[in-house]
């Protein structure tokens, strides 16, 4: 298994390189949005290199509860944080089926929980909620007409989901 380490802005062109290989132009996020990302939360951001690059990342920040953050939005560090938001997790087609996604996703729970975290929240998009389902998060129902809001403005397949705990 390769090494995983928090992301550096070193690390940005080859993850905005692989992030085009996993998801549509209307949810990309530009450097300034990773940056910010990574400078509220070093150790929940990592990055893995093989030796054919980098083979995947995971993009996660503590966030409030119910209120997504929209995609290419420069974040600060919310007053009281409520939970672990999964914003990104990508795994390039060399490191697929290896156990790299869950690798990431247990060491950015790690760090969510040090940091006193509980509960975790993200955006499902592009058909991906059947993979976090394995991970063990559950489609959250969209009664609050702001929630859902923010869910739709990920795309028309955009599910919300929670974990708990972490």
């Amino acid at each position: 298994m390769t090494a995983l380490r928090p992301m550096t802005a070193d690390d940005l062109p080859a993850v905005l390189a692989l992030q085009t290989q996993g998801y549509p132009p209307a949810l990309h996020d530009a450097a300034p949005a990773f940056l910010s990302r990574m400078a509220m939360a070093p150790a929940m951001n990592l990055v893995a290199w093989d030796d054919a690059g980098l083979s995947g990342y995971l993009v996660s920040h503590a966030w409030i509860s119910g209120s997504p953050p929209p995609v290419d939005t420069v974040l600060s560090p919310p007053p009281s944080p409520q939970c672990w938001y999964v914003h990104d997790l990508s795994v390039g087609s060399q490191a697929r089926g290896t156990g790299l996604a869950q690798a990431l996703i247990a060491a950015g729970a790690a760090a969510a929980r040090a940091a006193g975290l509980g509960v975790s929240e993200l955006v499902a998009v592009e058909g991906a909620a059947p993979f976090w389902e394995k991970q063990g998060w559950r489609a959250r129902p969209l009664q609050d007409p702001a929630l859902a809001a923010k869910v739709a403005a990920y795309g028309a397949s955009a599910v919300f989901m929670t974990k708990a705990p972490i």
